[in-house]
């Protein structure tokens, strides 16, 4: 099971460049760096861009390869660069309990409502001695080497890579001996044709005017359903092998980090080429077919919301460790032992029911479930799962398990665990006799 990311990492939906600059600024202006955000500001982050992730349906290929360790998150930006960040975040968190702090450029710290939004979603300011922080408390961090470049794309360069000579990422992950995770992220720049850029005759003269006044140009100006407005197009995104850095540890000369680069963007680009013939080839890709066919989600998303609930905490757990389902439990949770169980008892509290569990699964030298099945019954739900000593093949069988859980409000606030499925159904009987009874 992998080890839980909340109290070490946290999600930014920009990390976005406002001027020509690297992400990794070489300036070092004094900063305090802004807490991670906590487990239920990033459950609120999903939960934010659910309606419209109905809509985008990202697909993702290769999360898995993503090691479990702080790693540095290098891609490309797409044009505006604020449209597909927020749902890669979020299908991190969803699928892996990966929490990554962005690093934003100068230019949204000159902005005081947008730089404090930004924060809440963990961004820091992409500063050298901000990045060797978060490494050194193993946080995962997310670079765009080609800042306010690739995110103001004039016509003809569509997700082009605009780097320049930019070596200050690898340099940072070599010194730390981080491993670099190259992504791609497809899809927005076909929400958008660039009807006005730097070669439009007045657009030119006001974009120079800004960059003269301000800093920064005008952006291009692109047409979706409107001006500036995007066409609902599906998001793809990719995550490739990790790029191993420590075979350069104690070199932190220009040969080895643009050997790092040179190895990163190409990685990069194959995964751009990789989306974008994904694209061509999903019969999804419209909007059309994606609301007749639905999400890619399993059906029991739709038949039994509940159960689907519970199913994603047990895959947190796997993926993160027992404490890897909190976000899933009551403040208040509690979890009862098995009839029977040796100094068996009632847990009360998430941290004391965590506790409890990670506590058992090590003596039972459990570390992934497998469930079995899972259905509602009114506000509970009987998941019956295999704990296994390690994922699928890997693992060998430890036992099975039954468990009862009170789903309210979107929290799971009890868990009865027990070893027979029998004694599970009749304490599920026994509460809706009870319920029955209590009813006016």
């Amino acid at each position: 099971m992998r080890r839980s990311r909340v109290s070490a990492a946290s999600s930014s939906p920009s990390p976005s460049s406002g001027s020509r600059r690297s992400t990794i600024s070489t300036d070092e202006p004094q900063h305090r760096l802004p807490p991670p955000p906590t487990a239920h500001q990033l459950d609120r982050l999903a939960s934010v861009v659910a309606p419209l992730s109905r809509l985008t349906q990202p697909k993702v290929y290769g999360i898995e390869r993503i090691p479990d360790r702080g790693v540095l998150f290098v891609g490309n930006h797409t044009i505006y660069g604020l449209v597909d960040v927020p749902f890669m975040m979020a299908e991190l968190w969803k699928q892996r309990e990966i929490a990554v702090r962005g690093l934003g450029d100068h230019g949204h710290y000159a902005i005081p409502v947008w730089r404090n939004l930004l924060e809440l979603g963990g961004m820091v300011r992409g500063t050298r001695e901000n990045v060797r922080s978060l490494m050194s408390e193993g946080q995962n961090v997310l670079a765009f080497p080609g800042g306010a470049d690739e995110v103001f794309k004039q016509r003809g360069e569509r997700y082009r890579l605009k780097w320049k000579e930019r070596l200050g990422f690898a340099r940072l992950a070599i010194e730390s001996g981080y491993p670099i995770v190259p992504f791609a992220m497809v899809g927005v720049e076909e929400m958008f044709d660039i009807v006005a850029d730097d070669a439009t005759p007045v657009v030119s003269q006001v974009s120079r005017l800004m960059r003269r006044l301000v800093g920064i140009p005008l952006p291009p100006i692109g047409v979706g359903l409107g001006p500036m407005l995007p066409r609902p197009e599906r998001l793809y995104f990719w995550f490739g092998d990790s790029i191993d850095t420590t075979r350069f540890a104690g070199r932190p000369d220009d040969g080895a980090a643009r050997a790092v680069r040179d190895e990163t963007r190409p990685a990069i680009e194959a995964g751009i080429e990789f989306l974008r013939a994904a694209r061509d080839d999903d019969p999804r890709h419209g909007i059309i077919a994606r609301l007749r066919a639905g999400s890619d989600e399993p059906p029991i998303a739709v038949s039994d919301p509940d159960a689907w609930f519970v199913m994603r905490g047990l895959e947190a757990w796997n993926h993160s460790g027992p404490a890897g389902a909190a976000a899933w439990l009551n403040l208040w949770a509690e979890l009862e032992d098995p009839p029977g169980w040796p100094n068996g008892g009632r847990w009360c509290g998430r941290d004391a029911a965590i506790n409890r569990v990670e506590e058992v699964t090590a003596e039972l030298g459990g570390r992934w479930v497998r469930v079995v099945d899972a259905r509602s019954f009114g506000e509970e739900v009987l998941v019956s799962m295999d704990l296994r000593s390690g994922r699928g093949p890997e693992g060998t069988f430890v036992g099975t398990f039954h468990m009862v859980m009170d789903v309210q409000q979107g929290e799971i606030t009890r868990i009865r665990v027990f070893l027979q499925r029998d004694e599970a159904l009749s304490s599920l009987d026994n509460q809706a006799a009870v319920n029955a009874s209590t009813r006016p």
